[in-house]
């Protein structure tokens, strides 16, 4: 059972107080950027599995067995064989949280362990931490079901406090325009892995929801989306803005003004710090910016040049929230042509010149998706 649920908002140092409690009890530690324990010196699933076990010297066999059940439970064994460098965020999560139970820990400390997580794995994560022997500590930004299953919920400094709901009101759905990106027949192969086909309208001035369960291909559709990935059928598609789930690894420069301005200009820059809400930042180390304004970040780098289309993967993943109304106010006024007008206003020409933009994007979080977007659609549905 859960004996301690601990939250905290972005930037009270809720990830290093997790990794310090993990290592002064010995407790096996799955943080928030679950590919960070993944160790990349296995080729598949299945051998990734067996690390941590190897380095125990348990026997082969029981090995086997472990990983064996293991796969059943995490809904790992179809991508046993593929390399843990090619699996979905929720995929990756869930095979970092399979590994460290499989090193039978007696005691466990999570960081934000639903990040990324679809509706069955949050269940199964229920059930597996209900069924664990030692003592665990869940620790997040914000409330989730893993809350109701704990003993204590507290803030860090120790106050007993029930965490915040991350979910807004819902928002009035707009009036929608014209087809900003048309899906006809569109199939993507990407490894073994083969998608489509898919048929899908995202219109202008919405908020377009991409739903599926991990591994369904929602990140491989936007890569396609974005050209970056072959596709069979039609795919119409205006210049896009994308902010993937990982974004550490994308910012190169030494200020968040100068990480907006690249591939673009200062005054481009200036109206997405501004209209994004990141002033306070502008002369900030993008990786010295705590997780909520460092995710917006990274949204405001997508939208930038004012494309046609905004694509965002995950866009939750370590916000907070206060950081997940952030987030719904600017997906919102994107699509309604917000941010355009303010290009314009500050005599700044956007990338896009038809009547709304468009958001399309993806999240796990189905009552967070249901209040901020005007449409959802499920993966496995739009064929």
């Amino acid at each position: 059972m859960i004996d301690r649920f601990i939250w905290a908002a972005s930037g009270a140092g809720l990830s290093e107080h997790a990794w310090a409690a993990a290592e002064e009890s010995g407790a096996a530690w799955v943080g928030n950027d679950a590919a960070a324990h993944v160790s990349l010196l296995r080729s598949t699933v299945r051998e990734e599995l067996a690390f941590g076990m190897e380095q125990q010297g348990i026997a082969p066999e029981i090995m086997a067995a472990r990983i064996d059940a293991a796969m059943d439970t995490w809904g790992l064994r179809h991508i046993a064989e593929r390399e843990p460098s090619r699996l979905s965020t929720g995929q990756t999560r869930r095979l970092a949280v399979a590994a460290a139970l499989l090193r039978d820990p007696g005691s466990l400390v999570l960081d934000c362990p639903t990040d990324g997580l679809d509706a069955a794995a949050v269940e199964t994560l229920r059930v597996t931490l209900a069924e664990f022997d030692g003592a665990v500590t869940v620790y997040d930004r914000v409330r989730t079901v893993l809350a109701d299953d704990a003993r204590t919920e507290m803030r860090l400094d120790g106050t007993e406090e029930d965490a915040p709901d991350p979910v807004p009101s819902s928002s009035p759905s707009a009036a929608p325009g014209e087809p900003v990106l048309t899906m006809a027949n569109v199939g993507v192969t990407r490894g073994s892995f083969a998608l489509g086909p898919v048929n899908l309208n995202v219109l202008g001035g919405q908020v377009t929801h991409l739903g599926g369960p991990n591994g369904s291909g929602k990140t491989t559709l936007m890569l396609a989306v974005l050209g970056l990935l072959p596709h069979e059928g039609t795919l119409d598609t205006p210049v896009a803005g994308w902010a993937p789930t990982g974004m550490d690894a994308a910012f190169s420069r030494r200020t968040v003004l100068k990480e907006l301005a690249v591939g673009t200009d200062e005054a481009h820059a200036e109206a997405a710090l501004r209209w994004v809400g990141l002033e306070r930042w502008r002369d900030v180390h993008p990786l010295d910016v705590p997780s909520s304004p460092r995710r917006m970040l990274a949204v405001a780098a997508a939208l930038v040049r004012g494309p046609g289309l905004l694509i965002l993967d995950e866009p939750t993943v370590g916000l907070d929230a206060e950081g997940y109304a952030w987030l719904a106010r600017v997906m919102r006024g994107y699509a309604t042509g917000e941010y355009h007008a303010e290009l314009t206003s500050a005599g700044v020409t956007p990338l896009w010149s038809g009547e709304r933009p468009a958001v399309l994007w993806s999240c796990h979080n189905a009552a967070f998706a249901d209040a901020v977007s005007d449409r959802s659609a499920m993966l496995d549905n739009l064929a």
